[in-house]
């Protein structure tokens, strides 16, 4: 397998960034992030990505529903 390509100074900004603010990420699945950043992919494929780097199996929830959705942003309001 190649080695990966650097980052680039805008990349490693943004890595710098993202370990400043507590989040220590390896510089592979950062590019992998970008990537799918850069793709538009979709927030939950970003999700399911995350959990098979991490060895995570997905807990099953209901998705929100229209009522409780209105119900919480009753709360925060």
């Amino acid at each position: 397998m190649a080695p990966p390509d650097p980052l680039t100074p805008e990349q490693q900004q943004v890595l710098e960034l993202t370990r400043l603010a507590g989040l220590n990420i390896r510089d592979d699945v950062f590019v992998i992030l970008l990537e799918l950043m850069q793709s538009d992919a979709t927030p939950m494929l970003v999700l399911q990505v995350l959990r098979s780097l991490a060895g995570v199996t997905p807990q099953c929830s209901p998705p929100a529903t229209a009522s409780s959705r209105s119900s919480l942003s009753g709360r925060f309001a």
